[in-house]
């Protein structure tokens, strides 16, 4: 299941959020909602955004700093980042 404004990278690599979209059934005896899940890609400075902090949280976790990136339920779509100590990075 997804929530209206997840973030998600898709396949091509760029970045897209889940958007519910209403359609409506007109030519039936009884109209009704039915609701639809629709990925809309990001502009272009969002996608630079993101895959910018990206490689920030990879070049975090390759240093062994445990990251975990939230979102804030007391702000509407703000993101927490808790940086953990420090853990054993791979291959030391």
């Amino acid at each position: 299941m997804v929530y209206d404004g997840e973030l998600v990278k898709m396949e091509s690599g760029r970045w897209a959020r889940y958007q519910r979209c209403d359609t409506f059934t007109a030519d039936a005896p009884q109209p009704r909602a039915l609701g639809l899940w629709v990925a809309v890609e990001l502009e272009e400075r969002f996608q630079r955004l993101l895959d910018l902090a990206g490689e920030a949280l990879a070049k975090y976790r390759e240093l062994g700093v445990a990251v975990l990136v939230k979102v804030d339920p007391r702000e509407d779509g703000r993101l927490m980042l808790e940086l953990g100590d420090s853990i054993a990075a791979p291959g030391r």
